[in-house]
């Protein structure tokens, strides 16, 4: 097994942030592990798909990738987009600069439904 360095991973200081459950939250969007796309494991239930898409249900899909949230993907975490192909990348949706201005994210879940079920 590898071992993980602090040069591998940047500190992620968020003073911003001081509610306890968004930082759980947040740190388990970044994982890719959250309640709504992981729960199939420990229930044995058949894994989740999106409604709209019918692919495999995951925190990629659900905050970059899902055409069915484009429109609150635009209002939301339009400061999230790359500069030149305006392609929304995951590292910048749950990056510092993104979650600095207003906690963009956590509105963006909220307005979708989602974050009762995360």
């Amino acid at each position: 097994m590898g071992e993980i360095t602090t040069s591998t991973i940047p500190q992620w200081t968020y003073s911003h942030v001081r509610d306890r459950c968004a930082q759980t939250l947040l740190a388990r969007l970044r994982k890719g592990y959250t309640y709504l796309t992981q729960r199939y494991l420990m229930t044995r239930d058949p894994q989740p798909y999106c409604n709209d898409c019918l692919v495999p249900l995951t925190v990629r899909h659900l905050l970059v990738e899902c055409p069915s949230m484009i429109e609150l993907r635009h209002r939301y975490l339009y400061r999230c987009r790359g500069r030149d192909s305006g392609v929304y990348y995951i590292s910048k949706v749950l990056g510092p600069d993104c979650l600095a201005q207003g906690h963009d994210v956590f509105m963006f879940l909220g307005e979708a439904g989602l974050l009762p079920k995360l």
